[in-house]
């Protein structure tokens, strides 16, 4: 598997609706991670009450992650979603910051990403200019 940002993006996809979250995790830092499973796992938590308090304990309780993992990735597949991902550029914001600009279903879309020291993990909070 490589590493570069505009290679991850399709990884992460493919990845996500493959329900394997542990490659998920893997292509992100953590704190982009835990926002991506409670994002994804808003709609389940509408429906599910139970759900929804394990989804509040995720960061703090182990065992609630692991449910909400297993949980979330049945329902990702259940998607039986495939998006066409399309990059456009990659720009860099600094030395260890890179946007990756693409489509998903030919809507804009883009990624920050910033270099770790395992590097280059998919990161929201990556998206600001640095001089």
């Amino acid at each position: 598997m490589t590493n570069e940002p505009s290679e991850i993006v399709s990884q992460y996809y493919h990845a996500l609706y493959s329900g394997d979250l542990t490659i998920v995790k893997d292509l992100m830092t953590e704190k982009s991670y835990m926002m991506t499973l409670e994002s994804f796992g808003l709609g389940l938590s509408f429906k599910d009450a139970v759900f929804k308090s394990l989804l509040k304990e995720i960061e703090e309780n182990n065992s609630s992650l692991l449910i909400v993992e297993a949980l979330l990735s049945e329902e990702l597949i259940s998607r039986n979603k495939a998006p066409k991902i399309e990059i456009i550029k990659s720009e860099a914001n600094g030395d260890a910051r890179q946007t990756v600009h693409y489509t998903e279903d030919e809507k804009m879309k883009r990624l920050y990403f910033s270099k770790e020291e395992t590097g280059w993990k998919i990161n929201y909070y990556a998206g600001r200019k640095v001089d």
